[in-house]
């Protein structure tokens, strides 16, 4: 007894690490970090970066560049929006936190399964402290978008981190592409229905740090399709016209249309025209084996990356 009584005073004052779910935060620091969340709406929509640089952490207002460049990149879709609160996280590194930086909030049941309020954060090398992330919606003139901002409890919620996505292309949202990702499985056309499932997942996920069950069914669905010729954080060798490409690279654009983007390296020093030519050729020898891209897809870009960063691009028109 003696001896349980003071391991129960030595670990007294010792934090352990945890996150909450917004039901789980105490009433008083919930209200505090959503209403600083809000101020960073309200500032961010005002295109106020002064303000927004004096309410984060002394190591950001040092470093604010990438914030101010995310709030001129979208200040059209700040244009005349209103937020509304999703919910809202606090996260706690405890004294030492863990060196893979993974914080589970909410229920998770066998298998990883996750509860319809739970989410995962994975952020390594958080310093020790008290986060809050607060995850807020808004429509403005460019559609619905997802701002996500994260604060540090420094003597008060100060702004650590924000972060803007957009939740839908061509005019529709995630959910409808993982709809389409799934009728193209259906249909064997594996190559659409992996890249409209990455969509999917990127326009649901407010950030690319988070998990939820959601996103974890999206992910479990997509992985056991993946068309071996898309990277996955190496190249992958791709013989074409008498030729091995080093794919780097291929990912969805949705600008004007839905098109895919395909990186390459290739050696520098070559003719343009030729490169621009052999760039061109790798798309229509792709169109040509995966002729289901015709149905997903607007145009095949193809860039032809030299090891100074030149870039040469092919374009094919599948329309």
């Amino acid at each position: 007894m003696l001896l349980a009584v003071g391991l129960a005073a030595a670990g007294a004052g010792a934090r352990a690490q945890g996150c909450d779910t917004r039901d789980e935060i105490p009433a008083q620091s919930r209200a505090a970090a959503e209403n600083a969340a809000q101020q960073v709406f309200a500032a961010a929509s005002r295109g106020d970066v002064t303000a927004l640089r004096a309410s984060a952490i002394p190591s950001l207002q040092s470093n604010f560049g990438g914030i101010s460049s995310a709030l001129n990149d979208n200040k059209d879709a700040f244009a005349g929006a209103r937020a509304q609160l999703r919910t809202s996280f606090l996260i706690d590194t405890g004294e030492k936190p863990s060196q893979d930086g993974r914080f589970y909030c909410g229920v998770f049941g066998g298998g990883g399964a996750q509860g319809a309020n739970s989410a995962e954060f994975e952020i390594p090398g958080l310093p020790v402290g008290r986060y809050a992330i607060v995850i807020q919606d808004f429509i403005g003139n460019k559609g619905p978008y997802a701002l996500t901002t994260i604060f540090q409890e420094v003597g008060g919620w100060k702004l650590a981190g924000f972060h803007v996505r957009p939740e839908s292309a061509l005019g529709h949202d995630g959910i409808w592409y993982l709809n389409r990702a799934r009728d193209y499985k259906a249909k064997g056309q594996n190559h659409n229905a992996w890249f409209y499932y990455v969509t999917s997942w990127d326009l649901l996920a407010p950030v690319t740090f988070m998990d939820s069950g959601l996103l974890s069914k999206i992910t479990q669905e997509s992985s056991a399709i993946q068309p071996k010729d898309v990277p996955s954080g190496t190249p992958v060798a791709y013989a074409a016209n008498g030729k091995t490409y080093a794919i780097t690279d291929m990912t969805v654009l949705h600008i004007d249309t839905l098109d895919l983007s395909i990186k390459y390296s290739a050696p520098g020093g070559g003719d343009f025209a030729r490169t621009q030519a052999d760039a061109r050729a790798l798309a229509s020898a792709l169109v040509a084996q995966y002729p289901e891209l015709k149905e997903g897809f607007t145009k095949v870009w193809v860039h032809a990356i030299d090891p100074n960063g030149g870039d040469v691009v092919g374009l094919v028109n599948l329309k």
